[in-house]
């Protein structure tokens, strides 16, 4: 089976997700179907590199929570991160699980926001920015795809769970494969597109829920 034979048979199945959910640009819980431009301001932005950071190893329905009480204390811009104290930010995204490890990694990140201009970024290659960004303390492969395509709509493939689950469901790859051979067979097998990538990745993890269930 081919990357966008798999696409549109889960494309058939959930149609469109409207992921990366973007609370401070779209009203409710920031989902937002086919609206590909968000996040369009450095607020939304950095909405994103927050949660990409504070969904490792937790659902987003806690994401969400450890959000809420961040927006809520009004500490969501990397400049409230970086001069908050720590025990602050851990009180307040304590249900995203890890909160001390997870404070010290929303604090990289910020730094790392802050240094970089959204232009230095999307003027840069996308394998010289994502390697630049895999030096930040607490962003793995996952989380830095993940900031590079939602965040920053550069076409990179987000690898999750969701997708080994669902590639070795489809008998297409095991389970065990690393996260580089599945990127690069999405990445080689499918037009870069930001939109595609985006859609994709949602369905992922909407058909993984449902397996799970």
């Amino acid at each position: 089976m081919t990357p966008l034979r798999l696409y549109n048979r889960l494309f058939s199945l959930y149609g469109q997700q409207g992921w990366w959910p973007v609370k401070c640009e779209f009203d409710g819980r920031g989902y937002h179907p086919g609206k590909f431009g968000l996040p369009a301001t450095k607020k939304g932005k950095f909405e994103v590199c927050m949660g990409a950071i504070l969904t490792q190893n937790t659902s987003w329905i806690q994401v969400e929570k450890a959000l809420n009480n961040l927006f809520a204390a009004k500490i969501n811009s990397p400049e409230k991160i970086l001069k908050t104290d720590s025990e602050t930010i851990a009180t307040l995204i304590t249900p995203a699980g890890y909160r001390n490890q997870k404070t010290t990694y929303l604090k990289n990140i910020a730094q790392w926001f802050a240094n970089n201009s959204q232009l230095s970024i999307l003027n840069s290659q996308l394998e010289t920015i994502r390697c630049n960004l895999l030096t930040v303390k607490g962003v793995g492969r996952e989380t830095a795809d993940s900031i590079l395509l939602y965040a920053f709509h550069l076409p990179t493939f987000v690898i999750d769970t969701y997708t080994k689950r669902t590639l070795a469901a489809f008998k297409i790859f095991d389970e065990k494969t690393d996260y580089e051979t599945l990127r690069k067979w999405f990445m080689n097998g499918l037009k870069p597109s930001v939109e595609l990538f985006q859609e994709y990745h949602a369905l992922f993890v909407e058909h993984g829920k449902s397996m799970r269930s």
